[in-house]
This record gives C-alpha cells, sequence and structure tokens, in this order.
C-alpha cells in the first residue's frame, strides 16, 4: 500500500498535468479502492506495473467525468437564480382519504353512533394509514371502537406490508430528481452555448434526459401507497366485499363533513 500510494497520487499529474489538490482528489476517490486492486491481480505474465496503469487509467476516466461534471454544476448553479416557491413533493402531500380525514372536525361523532358506523370508520382510518401519526391515533381509535394498542399494531402491519412500494417510490424518485439536475443543467448550458453542433448535442442529451424525468414521472404515479381494500380485509379477517360497501356508505353518510356548505346547511 505504501508503494502504491505514491504511483497512485501521481499518476494524474504524468498523465494529465494535473495540480496537487486534482491529485490528492485522485488518490481519495482510489484509496478505498487499492485493495480490491491487489486482491484481484493475477500474474499471467505481464508485470503488476502494465496491470496498475491499466486500472487507473480506467479510474482516471471515470474520476474525470465525476469531477468535470461537478465543476459544470457548480458553474450552473452560481447563474440560477433562487426558487420563488417551495417545491411540493407529490409523495409526501396527503392523498384525497387523508385531506379527507384530517379535515374531520370534532363534530364527526354525531355520524358514527353504531357498531357498524364505528366499524366502517375503522376501514377509513386504516386506508389512511401512510399519513396517520401516533398523536392522531387515540383520537381516531376511540371514534372507530378499538383499543390505542389494537390500532397502532394494525396501522404498523399495513406500513410493513408497504415497505417495498416504499423502497420503490424512492427509487423512481431518485431517478425523477436526478434526470430534472440534468435537465436543469443542460437548458442552462443550452442557453448560453453559440457553437451550433455543441447546440445540437446538448439539445439530444436535453431530449433524453426529459424522457428519464417523464418516465421516472410516471412509475412514480403508478405505485399504489394506500393499503388496497384487500389487504384491509385480510388484517381484519373479513370479507373484501365488507371494506369496499362500508366505505362506501361511510363516505355517503359523511358527505355533508367532505362538503363545507352542505355542513353549515344541515
Amino acid at each position: 500500500m505504501n508503494d502504491l500510494a505514491r504511483k497512485v497520487y501521481l499518476y494524474p499529474r504524468r498523465r494529465m498535468g494535473w495540480d496537487e489538490d486534482a491529485c490528492g482528489e485522485f488518490y481519495l476517490f482510489c484509496y478505498s479502492r487499492l485493495v480490491r486492486l491487489l486482491d484481484r491481480f493475477r500474474d499471467q505474465g505481464k508485470p503488476f506495473e502494465s496491470y496498475l496503469c491499466s486500472v487507473l487509467g480506467w479510474q482516471l476516466r471515470n474520476f474525470a467525468r465525476d469531477r468535470k461534471r461537478g465543476e459544470r454544476s457548480w458553474n450552473v448553479a452560481l447563474r440560477l437564480e433562487p426558487a420563488k416557491a417551495p417545491v411540493v413533493d407529490e409523495a409526501s402531500a396527503p392523498d384525497d382519504e387523508a385531506s379527507a380525514l384530517m379535515a374531520l372536525d370534532s363534530g364527526i361523532g354525531r355520524y358514527i353512533q353504531t357498531p357498524t358506523d364505528r366499524r366502517n370508520f375503522l376501514f377509513f382510518v386504516l386506508k389512511s394509514s401512510r399519513h396517520i401519526s401516533p398523536q392522531q391515533c387515540a383520537a381516531l381509535a376511540g371514534l372507530a371502537g378499538v383499543s390505542v394498542d389494537r390500532l397502532e399494531g394494525l396501522l404498523e402491519e399495513l406500513r410493513q406490508g408497504r415497505a417495498h412500494r416504499e423502497t420503490r417510490l424512492d427509487s423512481f424518485r431518485r431517478r425523477r430528481n436526478a434526470a430534472f439536475c440534468q435537465v436543469r443543467l443542460l437548458e442552462t448550458e443550452l442557453a448560453t452555448e453559440i457553437d451550433e453542433a455543441k447546440r445540437q448535442a446538448l439539445s439530444a442529451r436535453l431530449r433524453k434526459a426529459r424522457t428519464r424525468m417523464r418516465g421516472a414521472m410516471e412509475r412514480m404515479a403508478r405505485v399504489g401507497l394506500a393499503p388496497t381494500n384487500k389487504e384491509i380485509a385480510r388484517i381484519l379477517d373479513v370479507p373484501k366485499g365488507t371494506v369496499d360497501s362500508g366505505l362506501y356508505w361511510l363516505k355517503k353518510k359523511l358527505a355533508p363533513v367532505y362538503d363545507p356548505d352542505s355542513f353549515r346547511s344541515a
């Protein structure tokens, strides 16, 4: 490792004429790979120096590409105007079920009176499990006619069953964000580029980045995060049709709460 350190550190200077700062960054880039570099060497008749130069050349190309991309990003960021409004992440925004649930006021008690109403309201709460905080469980459990521990257990079971979908959503979100950054970078570069050949190349790259961004957003939209009626029926050990009809009739009964004008006239 000691012998390799100096060779790796000086390689960018001999090959590219880089300064000490760039050589140091390249060494840090390669440091974690040095042990693997030694482990993967197999004596096939060629000297180790030949293998080392081949590997360092490949690593240098990767490092130079990442370094150039980082410098371009910094240069573009200095020219970007600050955002005028915060961007809302659609994945964290409450869906229709959660919005309706959070909008219910203290007067809902007069609509939830029978055991059937409380059971249907439990279906409604579980449907919104992704957006229910621990602080809300006590009030919701009272209306649903179950204990707080029972409700928290049901919510946790649904969240665990949704974990793989959350992982998929995070993966698509990272793809969308990376594509959006690339689109913004290319748009800014295109606005200042005067060479026609480079403009055409940038335009082609911009079209591909926009396609990637649209594809990631479409996949995000197809990830179902709210539990299905079938999943709710499974954890409660009731028929799926019971959940379907229970949610339907509960929403009809709570129509005055959903519609403020209707609620005031009731």
